[in-house]
């Protein structure tokens, strides 16, 4: 089975890009860095930190960029092997994505407990 690794392009990263044009170069490429290495396979945000040496705190306001593109998974809370701290492991591969749960709460009966006028 082959997996379509959906690529994020300067073009694409460019669409969520909330930073002046001067600094989009350098947002740009880091942001398609930091997609890369959660894609490679499920880290801590420490740990993406020490692989590819984009600083923490940028691939906070990074993360965030792709969550709301809905295109950032987290998957589980784990020791971190940098910080031995408790963190989140996140991933941009659906293939490790968990599956997501839809609950839908009802606001009002069912249709079969209606009262019928």
């Amino acid at each position: 089975m082959t997996l379509k690794k959906e690529r994020l392009t300067p073009q694409s990263a460019n669409q969520v890009n909330f930073v002046s044009t001067k600094d989009n170069q350098n947002f740009d490429t880091q942001l398609i860095r930091v997609y890369d290495a959660f894609y490679e396979s499920p880290k801590t945000m420490k740990e993406v930190d020490k692989s590819i040496g984009v600083m923490r705190e940028s691939i906070c306001w990074f993360c965030r960029t792709l969550r709301k593109e809905e295109k950032l998974y987290p998957i589980r809370k784990r020791i971190c092997t940098v910080t031995k701290h408790r963190a989140t492991e996140y991933t941009t591969n659906t293939a490790f994505a968990p599956a997501r749960q839809v609950i839908q709460l009802t606001l009002f009966d069912s249709p079969t407990n209606s009262l019928s006028l």
